[in-house]
């Protein structure tokens, strides 16, 4: 059977009569009047009968172009996510290349009748302002003829003492000098035990970590290496020795007194060497071109046995500074002008690693910034 055999054996006309009958069966039926054209024939099985070509309405390009809108506009957002992500990422990554971020300090101000307290990280308080005036006597500083020639007594026995220690050890050496002695009761200045070192200058900081971590159980935690754009230069480490309150400066003084006084060639000087058990002091210098800063760390562990007393002056002001579980009590200076100790500004903290209470001072040839001190808490509580 040829092509056209096959084309003129569909009967086209019978199928376009039929859909013809279908659409006006179904306009009667939708205006209520007339009835289907056969009784046998119902509309829907007419609808679903046949292979009948219809034509579909083609739907509005205007939607297919506001969700071509949101799209893009979805892909946007996503990008932007993306970005902000990675912006966030790079910082993370940053600081972590660069070091840990600047901690922001929590500031609580005194406020009269509520005295600050520091904590160590356990909430035990280990240091307690108080509002008062010194009445500790203090010799007289001023100029004056005793006083240089007793520095310049105590001068040269401070070098015979001096004479056979080596680099890094302390001496406890006892005068036994008439003169020295009357100078001395005639200043205020106590009793005629000194205490000298030869120390060691660190220009390294792992060394100067180092020796300090050999000095037994009590010591402390070191300023940072870097402070802003200062650069550790060198260090140096100081051995605690007793004040004339304690019962080591008294068995001393007994032991090396007598030794003088029973000395067959009258040798006024008695030394004899001091043990490095603890560390009283430190000073570290830091560098960057002409700029230097000194810094000098005084720790003692009275605040073991009890909280220390931190006496500030009439109308000076503290400030607390928090950081996580750590705590800095900030003592801003007076006016740079006034001559007694309210002048310098302070810095304390419990340092948790030894079990002490650590205090930082103004340099003797400087005054440091509030933004000075931030830098120097911040490297303290970031080890």
């Amino acid at each position: 059977m040829g092509a056209g055999e096959a084309a003129g054996s569909i009967d086209v006309k019978s199928s376009v009569m039929e859909r013809v009958r279908v659409i006006h069966a179904q306009r009667l039926a939708s205006e209520g009047g007339g009835t289907p054209a056969s009784p046998g024939q119902a509309v829907p099985e007419m609808v679903r009968q046949g292979p009948v070509m219809t034509r579909q309405p083609i739907p509005s390009l205007r939607p297919a172009v506001q969700r071509g809108r949101r799209l893009a506009a979805g892909l946007c957002a996503v990008a932007l996510l993306g970005l902000a992500g990675f912006s966030v990422l790079r910082n993370m990554t940053d600081e972590g290349v660069t070091g840990k971020a600047h901690p922001i300090f929590a500031v609580i101000r005194q406020t009269e009748g509520q005295p600050l307290v520091l904590k160590d990280s356990g909430g035990r308080v280990v240091a307690q302002l108080r509002y008062a005036e010194s009445k500790v006597y203090t010799p007289y500083i001023g100029s004056s003829s005793a006083r240089e020639r007793y520095f310049k007594l105590r001068e040269q026995y401070e070098q015979q003492a001096q004479a056979n220690l080596q680099p890094g050890e302390t001496a406890a050496y006892y005068v036994n000098d008439s003169e020295l002695i009357a100078l001395m009761n005639g200043l205020g200045y106590g009793k005629p035990l000194f205490f000298t070192s030869r120390t060691v200058t660190y220009t390294s900081y792992a060394k100067l970590s180092a020796a300090r971590e050999q000095t037994g159980k009590w010591s402390f935690a070191l300023p940072p290496e870097r402070i802003g754009g200062l650069q550790f230069a060198e260090g140096r480490l100081f051995a605690k020795t007793p004040s004339a309150f304690e019962p080591e400066y008294r068995l001393a003084l007994e032991a090396l007194k007598a030794k003088t006084e029973a000395a067959p060639d009258g040798n006024p000087l008695a030394a004899t060497l001091w043990p490095l058990e603890n560390l009283a002091s430190a000073e570290v210098i830091y560098r960057d071109g002409s700029q230097q800063l000194k810094l000098q760390l005084f720790w003692n562990n009275a605040a073991t046995t009890g909280p220390s007393q931190i006496h500030v002056s009439p109308g000076q002001t503290a400030e607390l500074w928090t950081y996580e579980d750590k705590e800095l009590l900030f003592i801003p200076g007076a006016g740079a002008g006034e001559e007694n100790g309210s002048s310098v500004s302070r810095l304390y903290w419990y340092d948790n690693a030894y079990g002490g209470l650590a205090l930082m001072t103004d340099p003797p040839d400087k005054r440091l910034t509030r933004e000075q001190w931030e830098s120097i808490a911040a490297g303290m509580v970031q080890r």
